[in-house]
């Protein structure tokens, strides 16, 4: 029985067939694989595109902020000129007017 089995197993067509079938087995692990890997590269070239789309938000973001920070900064700058202003002894009306008509003014030819 051995020798019978033997014997078939070493058939040129058994071999043949066996090769067949690893090398198709071998092809499919490499269509797999590579499946994978374009999966992963196209993943991770979206994921870049994200990370730099962010980024660029990001820098736009702190740009506006900053712009935002300095006008603020004005404006507070500009409140205390007036509170300034409303509380100097001897100015009137008209003058506290004429500076809020223009920030930058002044009263009595001081900055206040």
């Amino acid at each position: 029985m051995t020798t019978l089995i033997a014997g078939l197993l070493n058939r040129p067509q058994v071999k043949a067939d066996a090769a067949k079938v690893g090398a198709d087995a071998v092809k499919v692990l490499t269509d797999s694989a590579l499946a994978q890997v374009n999966e992963l590269q196209e993943r991770t070239a979206e994921a870049e595109r994200e990370a730099t789309a962010a980024r660029a938000e990001a820098a736009e973001a702190r740009r506006q902020m900053r712009e935002l920070s300095g006008e603020i900064d004005a404006a507070v700058a500009t409140l205390r000129s007036w509170r300034s202003a409303i509380l100097t002894p001897g100015v009137d009306l008209e003058q506290l007017r004429a500076m809020v008509r223009d920030p930058g003014g002044t009263i009595n030819g001081r900055h206040l």
